[in-house]
């Protein structure tokens, strides 16, 4: 049930520094990202309706019907702004409001607002209800957060309790064609 919490990763690769792309290929394989599968090294593309780059602040801000691409990963918000360091290498924290959608595949994640907190590694989801979901199976609450570093999460409840629903068929068949995946990858080594 957890790999469908993993799902916001999906803002991982906005996080990364400007030397991510050299990190991550030292020390992963595209794929081996939990259940999204990132590719730091491909770039973002954004459009909106409006950008503002405000570089005093370290803040840009898009408004109006907001697309982030990045590979075979889709996110829809109404606005998304992301501060960075003074020296623009690191992304201090990533804001995304209003009908929140993130797409990769059979995987979905759906909120009001989700925020990347760059220094505590965290994506908090919220919204009536907040709600990831891949295949069939599918968790909601008022409130995920995800500690992307620590590789857990917890779903929260608010006016209506944690719901979850698992279908451990699918959940195993996903594991097993993953670790299928990865025995490939070895293998080309």
């Amino acid at each position: 049930a957890f790999a469908l919490l993993v799902a916001l990763s999906v803002l991982v690769p906005l996080s990364h520094n400007v030397n991510a792309s050299e990190e991550s290929a030292k020390t992963s394989k595209k794929g081996d990202q939990g259940p999204f599968k990132l590719d730091t090294d491909k770039p973002i593309f954004i459009t909106s309706d409006r950008m503002e780059a405000d570089r005093k602040k370290s803040i840009i801000t898009y408004s109006g019907r907001v697309v982030a691409v990045q590979g075979d990963m889709t996110m829809n918000s109404a606005n998304l702004s992301a501060s960075y360091s003074e020296d623009m290498k690191k992304v201090k924290e990533i804001i995304a409001e209003g009908n929140v959608q993130i797409v990769q595949g059979d995987r979905m994640a759906t909120g009001a607002k989700s925020v990347f907190n760059g220094d505590a590694q965290t994506i908090t989801l919220t919204g009536s209800p907040a709600v990831v979901k891949q295949g069939n199976n599918e968790v909601s609450g008022s409130r995920i957060v995800f500690y992307i570093e620590e590789d857990r999460a917890i779903a929260e409840g608010g006016s209506e309790r944690v719901k979850a629903t698992i279908f451990p068929e699918e959940l195993k068949k996903k594991t097993e064609d993953e670790k299928k995946a990865g025995d490939e990858t070895k293998a080309g080594n």
